[in-house]
């Protein structure tokens, strides 16, 4: 490299499917949030872009003045569309003289639960108290998360959000599952999974009440592709 010249950015990973950590700090020109009417705008504008790019939020961090955190699952997106309308829709709202934020948000794929605890663990202060600027989803982001709180319990990747108890948190739980499903059903496993609208309606459910990935569920159901999978939540 030439003196002078400077170093090319790297190319951010992209996993349509994928779960990511976030992490977006501001400028010397403003701070990200003055006040909690600044979250509140923010949290509006992250169930605006969750309604319409239909991503999920695992967790949240706006706790301090000049940063946020968050935990994204792109669900079939395009995460960069997805933070371009978080962070560009933010910035017209806080009307900052020079720029807003001090470089492009940080991204990390997190290719485990057990990736996932950690980072929850690492912005979560557990000697922290849970608030609406602190909190933790660990599924089912549709749900408007300025209405909804979600707080961290027994340090594990746990859904404790009203309508989601006794969720599933692996495929082999999934699979017994979905057999008590076909003996109740009066039905062996192959002849559950070849009626298509009992299948497709399962696997809605199963992603509604589970932590499972798009892949998870595809080798539940029947070694289906994560397109496939996708698609049939979608419909």
């Amino acid at each position: 490299m030439k003196d002078g010249e400077t170093m090319p950015r790297k190319a951010r990973i992209k996993d349509d499917y994928g779960i990511f950590y976030i992490y977006q700090h501001s400028s010397s020109h403003r701070n990200l949030f003055e006040c909690d009417h600044d979250r509140e705008q923010f949290l509006t504008i992250l169930a605006r872009t969750q309604k319409k790019f239909q991503f999920k939020l695992y967790a949240y961090c706006l706790l301090s003045h000049d940063e946020y955190h968050l935990i994204i699952d792109v669900n079939g997106g395009d995460l960069s569309k997805i933070m371009k309308s978080i962070n560009i829709t933010y910035a017209m709202y806080a009307k900052c003289k020079g720029k807003l934020f001090n470089d492009r948000y940080k991204s990390k794929l997190l290719k485990s639960n057990t990736e996932i605890v950690d980072i929850i663990n690492t912005i979560h202060n557990k000697n922290q108290t849970p608030s609406s600027w602190n909190n933790y989803c660990a599924f089912n982001g549709l749900t408007p998360i300025n209405i909804d709180l979600f707080y961290p319990s027994n340090n594990q990747l746990t859904s404790i959000q009203s309508g989601c108890t006794n969720c599933i948190h692996s495929v082999s739980e999934a699979k017994e599952k979905l057999n008590d499903i076909a003996c109740k059903e009066n039905k062996v496993l192959s002849e559950l999974l070849n009626d298509h609208k009992l299948r497709n309606q399962l696997i809605r459910d199963f992603r509604k009440h589970s932590t499972l990935s798009l892949k998870d569920l595809g080798k539940v159901f029947g070694d289906l592709s994560e397109s496939s999978i996708c698609k049939i939540i979608n419909s």
